[in-house]
């Protein structure tokens, strides 16, 4: 495996070197310097991390492009990991909206032209909880942390539409072209967001404790959107939406894949996930405390559920994403390989980009300097008492377990990996060709679609020093249906496959602009 790990790195350098030239937004750096506003309060919301409910203001860090001109701009909100739980008290050298990871990828979506913010949520569970109602105690406690995570995450998106609707937009965004990315713990958020959207879909036997009650009290907690008050939830900005168009997760996992239900407001998703990651299941499997080894809650991954997101018509819109990262995952989609706990199945899955090797390992597209973790801990040691202090160097030796070979240098080439094979497909799904591009007719390419209506393919030609840059199609809803980067073509087929009857809009990228055009599917 080592092999294949050298393989997709150079197979990333390369895609990077042969697209840079283009400069295109969204998919490539087009500003050199960012702006970051800091510590912007978007809810307040109660926490129980001391135990007593108290209220919190919610932040966010806002990060643009320096000289940027648009004011219509995707937004990318980034939830870090953490096991909702401070960074250091949590056993991690990790758990802000400042780690390193949080802030390259953002400062590189920025650059690209999203507005990116990472944002924090509510922390508070009991980890260490033993005796003989320990196990109610773990699960409970992060079912429910998890639980006012989701709240939060819409919270924002409502935040950011209400800020629009008033007036004010201050930050430039567009309401329509909404990202959530959670890393880690921040994955469970950004899937949970995705997915949970009734709470009638809590009602399953892994959710009772040993009373055979719910282990989340909505009376305590309120809904699933957050937007009513209760015992211990504010409603924040109620009335406005909460969906978004695409979920990203590096890690973390789903509650239940009986969430997974297919209807229309359920966005497409992007996974990365390290296959042997000890914390959160690649496939199928138990969520343990990092720092203790105890059982949790039973949850799926990355792979589990990417799967499945495929296989009800979620993610039809990455269907014939073209690029280079293809490659490593068609052949891992062809490895059957049996994982402790989880059962066999093959490596990977469309959507998703899996992280192999030899042993146990995970994050490695993090870092950390020893002297500014030394100084934090320190700064934490001074809050506490003698007896709870923490060793700095013990803290970091554990965390390089899993992680031995961390640097910079690493966590870089597994975030060019990252960014590299989420910047097409969020070209896609984000529908970015129409935010910046003129609108041109058919006959300014010489574009023709026939037969139309169609029964099984349509075949698309435009002039031959017109060649199409990308082709999608999209539902009359909106949705996208399909999505092909990197035509570069004048001609093209488009399979129907299994798309029902109905009326559909094709749109063809060129470098002049964008072409819409009516398909009749018969």
């Amino acid at each position: 495996m080592k092999q294949f790990n050298k393989l997709f790195f150079l197979l990333v350098a390369t895609f990077l070197a042969s697209n840079i030239s283009a400069q295109e937004r969204y998919l490539e750096e087009v500003f050199s310097s960012v702006n970051v506003e800091s510590d912007i309060t978007y809810a307040t919301n109660i926490e129980v991390l001391t135990g007593s409910p108290l209220p919190k203001e919610l932040k966010m860090d806002v990060y643009t492009p320096v000289g940027d001109e648009e004011t219509n701009r995707p937004v990318v909100v980034y939830f870090h990991t953490g096991s909702f739980l401070p960074a250091i008290i949590n056993g991690q050298v990790t758990g802000t909206k400042t780690d390193s990871t949080v802030a390259e990828i953002c400062r590189r979506l920025a650059r690209q032209g999203y507005v990116a913010i990472s944002a924090t949520y509510r922390a508070g569970w009991n980890p260490t909880a033993l005796g003989a109602d320990g196990q109610d105690v773990r699960t409970g406690t992060l079912l429910n942390a998890a639980y006012r995570g989701i709240q939060d995450a819409r919270a924002l998106i409502r935040f950011l539409r209400k800020d629009i609707a008033e007036g004010s937009n201050q930050f430039g965004v567009d309401a329509e072209r909404i990202t959530l990315w959670g890393q880690g713990t921040g994955g469970y958020i950004s899937y949970g967001a995705a997915y949970l959207d009734n709470f009638s879909e809590l009602d399953l036997d892994k959710f009772y404790d040993q009373n055979l009650e719910l282990y989340v009290d909505s009376s305590l907690v309120g809904g699933v959107y957050g937007e009513n008050n209760a015992i211990i939830n504010i409603g924040n900005h109620p009335g406005y939406s909460s969906e978004f168009k695409l979920a990203v997760n590096i890690g973390g996992a789903l509650g239940d894949t009986s969430w997974i239900d297919g209807t229309v407001n359920e966005p497409p998703t992007i996974g990365f996930h390290m296959a042997s990651d000890p914390f959160a299941p690649y496939v199928d499997g138990a969520v343990i405390v990092p720092t203790t080894g105890d059982f949790v809650v039973n949850v799926s991954g990355t792979r589990r559920v990417t799967q499945m997101a495929n296989d009800n018509g979620s993610n039809a819109v990455f269907q014939v994403a073209n690029d280079d990262l293809n490659d490593p995952i068609n052949a891992l989609n062809k490895v059957y390989q049996t994982l402790p706990g989880q059962g066999g199945l093959t490596l990977s899955t469309d959507n998703m980009f899996p992280f192999v090797t030899n042993g146990p390992a995970s994050g490695y597209w993090e870092w950390w300097d020893f002297p500014t973790l030394a100084a934090t801990v320190d700064f934490i040691n001074s809050l506490r008492p003698p007896a709870a202090a923490i060793d700095a160097v013990a803290l970091d030796s554990t965390s390089r377990i899993l992680n031995p070979n961390m640097s910079k240098e690493q966590a870089m080439r597994y975030i060019d990996t990252i960014m590299a094979y989420f910047n097409p497909r969020a070209y896609l799904a984000l529908n970015l060709t129409t935010s910046t591009k003129e609108i041109l007719s058919a006959e300014t390419v010489e574009l023709t679609v026939g037969p139309n209506p169609v029964s099984d393919v349509a075949f698309i030609r435009t002039a031959p020093d017109k060649p199409m840059k990308s082709v999608a199609l999209y539902h009359m809803n909106g949705k996208m249906m399909r999505g092909i980067m990197n035509v570069n073509s004048s001609t093209f087929e488009l399979h129907r496959q299994n798309l029902p009857p109905g009326i559909y809009i094709l749109q063809a990228e060129f470098e002049e602009g964008v072409v819409a055009k009516k398909l009749v599917f018969n």
